[in-house]
Parts: structure tokens; sequence; C-alpha cells
């Protein structure tokens, strides 16, 4: 029961730093995209682990982004996922992916995580949307990343 307990707090410590190192390149992101900030780093806690996933450490791929990738002739990796040369590259494409999306029209400025969350489980960001949407919203619940931003203080959020 110990041990549970250590690995526990282990893994929020991991995930609390993880937020300390990257909130700034959200807030930042979330200002020049106008994407939820909470949207942004509760995505990339969920599908990089924290940080602690394979394609984080060896990618720098904080979002599961797939596309081609230089490791195979590099390292002989063979995966689908997308390399960046930075952790920061990681990020600023994650947005741009998003600012590809038909519905980043519609809800550009608008600070409602979930809304992004709806549209993006609409078009199929996550093989199990419902689930995936959950844990994404358990994340920003846990963390009160909603207050990384001020201007959702404003906006209604279940």
């Amino acid at each position: 029961m110990l041990l549970l307990s250590v690995t526990s707090i282990s893994a929020q410590e991991v995930t609390h730093d993880y937020i300390k190192k990257y909130s700034t390149i959200c807030k930042y992101l979330s200002d020049s995209f106008e994407i939820p900030v909470e949207l942004i780093l509760g995505i990339a806690i969920v599908e990089s682990a924290s940080g602690t996933s394979r394609n984080a450490k060896v990618l720098n791929n904080h979002f599961g982004i797939k596309s081609g990738n230089t490791l195979r002739n590099i390292k002989g990796i063979r995966t689908r996922f997308r390399d960046y040369d930075s952790d920061s590259a990681s990020f600023v494409d994650f947005c741009l992916y998003l600012k590809r999306r038909k519905f980043y029209i519609t809800l550009k400025g608008n600070f409602n995580y979930n809304a992004w969350l709806n549209e993006m489980a609409k078009i199929g960001y996550s093989g199990s949307p419902q689930a995936w949407k959950a844990k994404i919203k358990s994340q920003i619940i846990k963390y009160n990343l909603i207050e990384l931003n001020s201007r959702n203080a404003a906006s209604k959020q279940p």
C-alpha cells in the first residue's frame, strides 16, 4: 500500500514539473493562436504521459501526431509518429494542426476548452473520443490548468 502511495505522489510531481516546464510556451501559443492554454497543456499531459512517453523522450512528440520521421535512417527506429527537433516544435506543430482544421475559424478566440474538445472528438483526433475527452478534462481539473489563463475566469467552464 505504501509503494502505491509513493508512486502516485511521484507521478503527480512529474506532472507538476511538466506543467512548470511547458506552461510558458503553452501560454504564448494560446495567445498567438487563440486556443485555450489548458487545452494545449491538458492534451500534452495525456498524450505524452507528462513527458515520460517514448514519443516525448525520443521524438520530442508531445501530442501523438503521426507522420514520417528520420529516425528509421538515423537510429533504425520504426514508428509512425513524427519526430521534432525540439519539444517547442511539437507544441507549435500541434497548434498549427488545429489551425488547419475547419472548426478553428469558428472557435478561434473561444476559450471554452470543452468546445474545442468536442470539435476535436468529432473530427476523430482520438480513436476513443469519449474516453479521450474524459482523460483530458480530468487532467485539466486535477491540475487546475484553467487558472493558467486569466481570460478563462470570465468564461463559464463546467
